[in-house]
This record gives C-alpha cells, structure tokens and sequence, in this order.
C-alpha cells in the first residue's frame, strides 16, 4: 500500500495578503493563508492550476514596474510547491515577463500544449517520485483560447497548440511509467457535470471531454473559479477550487496494488499565517496600499450598490462615466463598457482604489470600425444575458453564472439608444436601435470604442473579429479613468445610457 497527499491551489491571481483591496480589511483570502495549512512530508505535492502572476491591484502594480521578485515565488517556494501549469493571464505582461517571474520559482512548470516557434515542447509532463516510490506523473496543459483573447505581441514567440491532443498524446508516454496520472488543466468544464448537457461549444474548457475519453487518475481543473468538489466523472477524479486563494484542495490517495482510491476535502484558510514571511513582504504590500488610497477627485454624487439584474437593465452613472472616457479617447462614435463580476457602492470622493475596484480589467483601449449588421449582433450576444419567466418576469440566464459566473461579458452600449425584449427568443430580442435619433442600418459604420478582451473576440464576441479596422491605443482603460477624473472634478457623464429592457 502507497500513500500520498496533495494540495491544490489555482487561480491565486495575485492575491498573496488576505485583502481584496476594495478596503483595507483582513479577509479569508490570500496565498498567505492558504500555505499556512500545508504539512508537507516526502509522500506529498504542492501542485498550482495558473493564472499566478496577474489579477491582483498588488501583482499588477509590480509587473507594470518590471519588478519580478514581488514576493509570489517567495511564498511559493517557502511552501514547496512542486508543480505549476501557466495560466491564459500568466502571458498578459508578454511571455518575456512571464519567463522572468518563473525564473524565480523552485516548482517545475508543465504545460504541455505549448511549443516554441519550431514546434519544441518548453514545458514537458513531470514524473515525480515520492519517497515511498511512488511515481506521480504530472501533465500541465492550459486553455488554448489565449490565442483569443492575448496581445498577440505577448505571444509571438510561442504556440499555444489543442490542449485536448497535447494530454491525450503525453498521457500516452507517460501512463507506462508513472503509477498515477495526474492532468494539470487550466481550464474547466463545457458540460453539467449531473447531466452531461452541453453548456458551450466553443473550446475554451474541454475539461469534460478530457474525463470522458482519457483515463487519467485525477484531472485537477481551474480557470472558470467554480466551486467543484472532488468526485469521479468516468472514473477520473475532479476537483477545481475558486480563485484568490479563497479555498484550496487537500487530496488523499491510497494505491493497492491495482487499486487506486482518492478522497478529498475543500478547504477555507483559517486566520493563521507565517508572521514573519508576511513582515518581510509587508514593504512591498504597503507601497501598493499607499499607491492605492490616493485621492483623485471627485463624481458628481455616490452611486449605491446595486444587485446585477438591476445593474444590467439601467446601468449606473458610473457606466457612463466609463463610456465617456472610452469614447473621448478613441474618438468614437460608441463605447463599449463591460459589466463586472462585483458590485461596489461608489463613494463621491474617489481614489485610485475605488477606480481599481471598480474597473477591475487590466485592459488596454481599442478602437475598431464596424456596420450596422455587426453591432446588432454583439448586442444581440449580450442580450442573451437575460431570460424571462412567467412568474418571475426578467432574470439572469443560468448558463451566465454555471459553470462559471460572467457578469463581465454582459456588454452596455454607450451613443446608441436601443430596446431589447427578453421575452423574445435569443437572436431576435433587439427591437429597436437609433444612433442620433435614426435607425440603425446594416450598412451604416461605426468607430466603436472597446477593451482590448472584447475587441479580439473574448467572451463570445468573435462579431469584433470582422471589424474592418482594429487599432489598440496602447493606453489602460483604469489610467484613462484616473486621468479623467483628475482633470474633470466633480465629473458628471456628457454620455448618457439609453436602453430600455421589457418587458
């Protein structure tokens, strides 16, 4: 009989001090505690499923600074983490940024389903041998839609290839040696894991089809930050944790034979942390609270927390702030402005902090040109957020928020004024859209002013794809929104949402 254990952490994003950073309270988050609860011995893993090193007000401060040595591989090699798979947002400081923050990680990196311009793997599978001999072999692989949605200057060096192949074809040299297989996914599931329904066609998650055809042990999953507790689905044994450090996994497994038995718990990080690693990092977290609570001016009155059924059918004046700077910087005749996943009340006076918390995207501006007939489309895609019930009347559409929750692909349209109806089918549920008081044509062009996430097509947008011009201003949206109310104090929107949504 061989034992092992394993903790599993994914989605850390950054978060290594238990903040949130939308205050200053101390909250049950953070790298920090999550490590405290490690017992590490011969016969046990650290593995991490990506997306560490971008996310956080703390991490993005730092890399935009170049400074590499910030304190996530500090924490992480102090916990003995073994293994690591990269993250899409792991590239969004260019791989060259990336290759630097690993470089100071003791863990092994593993992602299979990515090769050098020549097709040269650069991070193979990893066969770990525990002290009871037991041969763990580890196959990092990670959503292949970064090529979606990265800067393509970020990636230009490197191919992101099929993340289902590139398992399927490591699994096959490694399932002879290694006495348990482990797939190390940074990404998750694209069908109800009760039913098997299909919830997404596009490729960005294939967890499901990985469990279904491949025969791995334990296929460890991340990306979408749903809570999923350990269970088979076709003999493998999934488990995927949220994000920021808010739980983490233990896994236990027991080999008999040709037995294999696994069990595992979810676990929430406790109050205690290592003090004395955090008072070494302490500097660098109070340089980032103090770049955080400086005052930038003022809006024109507080805007109160609003639930997002609310927040999605009459938007906020912070929307049309949001919209405005869009549209002066691009020059553009509609601004596109992203819901979010949380909701803050809005304080009148601002800081930097409250800009953060409530632009959380670390995106850059476009501007793009399309017709009449495309923007229809990526309002109709965007009205799919709704659903209506007899009884009820407008709510959310469940396949926005399971298997994962994107509040941020619901879209607001800025310089338009357009009426959807939820009770229609999806598709058709525009009724009417005017710019400048006319009708809108097929025909007629626009310059939209956009992220840079949306605008290459992420979230189901792939409408912005056949825009007849894309030009990225290079310029960060959350700068933009600093800058603007820097020079415009106690700023009042000059764009105005105009939507309706029936019924």
């Amino acid at each position: 009989m061989q034992s092992f254990k394993i903790y599993y952490t994914s989605d850390i994003h950054g978060y290594l001090f238990p903040t949130d950073y939308t205050d200053q309270q101390e909250k049950a988050l953070g790298l920090l505690k999550v490590i405290a609860n490690f017992n590490k011995d011969g016969n046990t893993l650290v593995l991490d499923g990506g997306d560490i090193f971008q996310g956080s007000p703390y991490i993005n401060f730092f890399q935009k600074q170049q400074n590499y040595e910030q304190g996530i591989a500090e924490i992480m090699n102090t916990a003995g983490y073994d293994v690591i798979t990269l993250g899409n947002h792991d590239f969004n400081y260019s791989f060259q940024a990336l290759k630097e923050n690993l470089s100071h990680l003791e863990a092994k990196v593993s992602t299979v389903n990515i090769t050098d311009a020549s097709g040269n793997l650069l991070f193979p599978s990893v066969i770990q041998t525990l002290e009871n001999g037991l041969k763990i072999g580890i196959v990092g692989i990670t959503t292949d839609f970064t090529n979606v949605w990265e800067n393509p200057q970020n990636i230009i060096d490197i191919r992101i290839n099929d993340p289902f192949e590139a398992a399927r074809a490591a699994f096959e040299r490694i399932k002879d040696t290694a006495d348990v297989t482990i797939c190390l996914y940074h990404g998750g599931f694209e069908a109800d894991l009760a039913t098997g329904e299909l919830l997404s066609e596009s490729g960005e998650n294939v967890g499901y089809k990985i469990a279904k055809e491949l025969s791995f042990d334990l296929l460890l999953t991340g990306h979408q930050h749903a809570s999923i507790e350990g269970q088979y689905l076709f003999g493998t044994y999934i488990v995927q944790p949220t994000n920021m450090g808010k739980n983490y996994f233990e896994i236990e497994g027991c080999l008999t034979e040709n037995n294999l038995e696994i069990k595992s718990e979810l676990k929430i990080p406790d109050n205690s942390y290592d003090k004395n690693l955090a008072e070494k990092l302490l500097p660098l977290e109070q340089e980032v609270q103090n770049f955080l609570s400086q005052p930038i001016g003022e809006i024109e009155a507080p805007i109160a927390k609003q639930t997002h059924l609310e927040f999605a059918k009459k938007g906020s004046p912070w929307i049309e702030v949001v919209g405005a700077v869009e549209m002066l910087k691009g020059n553009a005749d509609i601004a596109v402005v992203s819901s979010f996943n949380q909701l803050n009340p809005i304080p009148k006076s601002l800081t930097i902090r409250d800009i953060m918390s409530n632009y959380p995207y670390d995106n850059t501006l476009y501007i793009v040109k399309l017709n009449g007939q495309m923007l229809k489309a990526a309002i109709e895609h965007s009205a799919e957020y709704f659903s209506y019930s007899p009884n009820e009347g407008i709510v959310l559409n469940p396949r926005w928020l399971s298997p994962k929750v994107e509040h941020y692909n619901y879209d607001f349209f800025i310089g338009i004024e357009y009426v959807l109806d939820s009770r229609r089918p999806v598709g058709n549920r525009l009724v009417s859209l005017k710019y400048r008081q006319a009708d809108v044509q097929p025909t007629d062009s626009f310059v939209v002013a956009l992220n840079n996430y949306r605008a290459l097509g992420g979230g189901g947008y792939e409408v912005y794809q056949q825009a007849s011009s894309v030009f990225n201003t290079g310029v960060e949206v959350q700068q933009l929104l600093i800058d603007y109310i820097q020079d415009n104090p106690k700023t009042e929107p000059p764009y105005q949402l105009k939507l309706t949504v029936l019924p």
